[in-house]
């Protein structure tokens, strides 16, 4: 029996059954409960939220009217707008395309260039610029990556370097190796076209504020132009006003690599919970660096004596990534607290 405050809306092929307030909507009701499906306009006009009505009674407020489907013959088609509908008594829906909380679509959709600009002597940042129209309104979470499609019909994955708490404008920042035939098509595609096809969002290594303990630790952790990637978390993190703990390592060969620096320099003077630490691995190629030399995973081991309450987000090469991995364990760390691309796409074999 339904409750008092309002009736039970039963999702077909999913078994599940939200409960809706008195007076609301099927649309309001899903994205309370964290389902998504696509709409627009919200008023009934556009008709991109029609459901199928299978059975059960709504009042449509846009078009006006009473909708029902009381055991209809077969073939029988009731659609209803959910953005207008009200359930009237316990209903059924069939919605194409229902997204569950937390669930993610992949979209390829085209993007203008906006900006491609040299960040240091092989680095270049790309601005893209999304559509605006809601019907290509995507979502990504901060430390996702995309996939460039290039005309040869070639895939190429680079982290997302700004947070989705910002514009539609997306930041990539991508290293020219001329010996790379990929990364010569990439940045010739890049440089001498108004637009681009992508694929986003990918990848699971990602940091959701909303998932922080009070009590965490983060520690963001990256080599070269993995960079990219934990910019994206730390400004995600900063843009929610998370005050826990961020520790951002950078490592990079020579002082000439930190092709951004002043950004975590200039997060570390504004926000008193912010730590940045780089890291130069091979200082006799950097004569006036003055800071830390090394390698990235001492670095850390230097800084921290115990690894509770932490979480790791990791981008770099394998070997630096399971490098660290192993000196933070031998710490105590819980391998199930790092987060890093490398382990989707260089598994190494489990321990015995």
């Amino acid at each position: 029996m339904a409750a008092a405050s309002g009736h039970q809306i039963e999702l077909d092929g999913l078994g599940l059954v939200l409960q809706a307030d008195a007076g609301e909507t099927v649309l309001a009701t899903l994205e309370r409960h964290g389902y998504r499906m696509r709409r627009s306009c919200r008023n009934g006009v556009c008709e991109i939220c029609e459901v199928e009505l299978l059975s059960g009674c709504v009042q449509q407020r846009y078009p006006l009217c009473t909708l029902e489907n009381n055991n209809q013959p077969s073939g029988k088609t009731v659609r209803a707008l959910a953005c207008t509908s009200v359930p009237l008594q316990d209903i059924r829906v069939k919605i194409e395309g229902l997204r569950v909380p937390g669930e993610q679509l992949v979209k390829k959709l085209v993007c203008d260039i906006t900006a491609v600009e040299p960040l240091n002597h092989d680095v270049y940042r790309v601005r893209l610029h999304l559509p605006a129209t809601n019907s290509h309104a995507i979502e990504f979470h901060a430390g996702q990556y995309l996939e460039i499609c290039l005309p040869s019909g070639r895939k190429v994955p680079f982290s997302i370097g700004s947070a989705p708490d910002q514009s539609r404008d997306l930041e990539l920042h991508i290293r020219h190796m001329a010996e790379s035939e990929t990364s010569n098509a990439v940045m010739e595609h890049l440089q001498n076209s108004p637009s681009v096809e992508i694929e986003l969002p990918k990848g699971d290594c990602y940091i959701q504020a909303q998932d922080l303990r009070a009590d965490t630790r983060v520690i963001l952790a990256a080599a070269s132009t993995g960079f990219s990637q934990i910019k994206s978390v730390c400004e995600h993190l900063l843009a929610n006003q998370c005050s826990n703990p961020i520790h951002i390592y950078w490592g990079v060969r020579e002082a000439a690599d930190l092709y951004l620096a002043k950004l975590p320099e200039q997060w570390q003077r504004e926000h008193t919970n912010v730590m940045f630490h780089a890291v130069v691995s091979e200082p006799e190629s950097s004569t006036d660096w003055q800071g830390r030399t090394g390698l990235l995973p001492d670095a850390v081991l230097e800084d921290f004596d115990d690894f509770d309450n932490v979480e790791i987000l990791t981008s770099g090469s394998p070997g630096m990534v399971y490098a660290l991995l192993d000196a933070c364990e031998a710490r105590g760390f819980d391998a199930a607290h790092m987060h890093a691309d490398v382990f989707a796409y260089a598994p190494r074999p489990a321990k015995a």
